[in-house]
């Protein structure tokens, strides 16, 4: 089998075992308790499966300097709930954790009302969103899933970032694997300006600005700066819209600011309206409709959002991840 992704003199190839040994013993390095880190470095290593470095083990390194890391750190809890909703205290728990456990209050919720509307404040990082939606729909429920974070993009015309990457995703359950599409508003996310920012490198697009507001592709300008929102104006009304629901999930009771952490979930059960079975049957002939259209010249594949990542998990799980050598050795230098 042909590998995915050309290992050259500045990687190193790991398998997944030896990545998640790696990720775990460096989070423990950092204070993190073995059960806690054994949670973190799954997601992460999951991540690098999919084929998204920067939402992998270089994500530590960003988790290693974050001042929320000095604080300490309570149990998730409920602090107002109903039978179809919980109003959840992350307990300054990185979000690897606390969605996580928001999201089995969602399904546990979920299979006693039908609908589970869950918000979480006092938590940061969010992680990967496709994973928590992966989790809930292969519990048979669908989900949609918001949240908002930290200044990172910056409004068109402006010269300052206030909104954060604010990702979404949708998810829902399917015959074999989930439909599962999930998006960040900004022109790319936070994780890979950083990951760059500390390789050196840039990107091959103008996606933010520096400090003074000139538009770059350096992704170290863009830390001070900011990058922009997805597709012009509408990416931005979507990121606006996602931060004022991080506002009602909480967000600005943590630090006083209206450009926080805030985390937003629905979760349902399609038997609410349809017999499961009958759901996925009708969306697997959607999506076999839309694979099936006739292409355009060159084009090899119709795809299906997580289409992608599914197929290539299965493979780097053989194949093992590549990871940065500079990335790799502060890793071990953490453990």
């Amino acid at each position: 089998m042909q590998l995915l992704d050309i290992d050259s003199d500045e990687t190193v190839r790991l398998s997944v075992t030896e990545a998640q040994a790696l990720g775990e013993s460096a989070l423990r390095g950092i204070g993190y308790t073995p059960d806690a880190a054994a949670i973190i470095a799954t997601h992460l290593v999951d991540a690098s499966t999919w084929g998204y470095e920067f939402a992998g083990l270089p994500r530590i390194l960003v988790i290693a300097e974050r001042p929320e890391l000095k604080k300490p750190c309570t149990p998730v809890t409920i602090i107002r709930e109903t039978p179809a909703s919980a109003f959840l205290d992350g307990g300054n728990n990185v979000g690897y954790i606390a969605i996580l456990r928001a999201a089995e209050i969602a399904i546990e919720k979920a299979r006693q009302s039908g609908v589970a509307v869950i918000g979480m404040r006092n938590s940061w990082f969010g992680g990967r969103s496709a994973y928590y939606m992966e989790k809930i729909a292969r519990a048979g429920f669908a989900a949609i899933y918001c949240c908002s974070s930290t200044p990172t993009v910056v409004p068109p015309g402006a010269i300052r970032k206030v909104l954060g990457t604010n990702p979404m995703a949708i998810a829902m359950p399917g015959k074999v694997n989930p439909f599962i599409f999930d998006m960040g508003t900004a022109a790319v996310m936070s994780g890979e300006v950083l990951m760059k920012a500390f390789l050196g490198e840039e990107f091959p697009e103008v996606v933010g600005i520096d400090k003074n507001g000139t538009p770059t592709r350096s992704a170290r300008d863009m830390v001070d700066g900011g990058v922009f929102p997805f597709g012009g104006h509408k990416g931005y009304g979507l990121s606006i819209a996602i931060q004022a629901l991080g506002l009602m999930a909480g967000a600005r009771m943590r630090n006083g600011d209206v450009s926080d952490f805030g985390y937003l979930l629905i979760v349902f059960d399609p038997e609410i309206f349809m017999p499961v079975e009958q759901f996925t049957a009708e969306l697997e002939e959607l999506l076999t409709k839309i694979k099936g259209l006739p292409r355009q010249p060159g084009v090899a594949e119709i795809r299906i959002p997580s289409e992608r990542g599914f197929r290539e998990r299965e493979i780097r799980r053989q194949q093992g991840i590549l990871l940065s050598k500079q990335i790799f050795n502060r890793l071990k230098e953490m453990c």
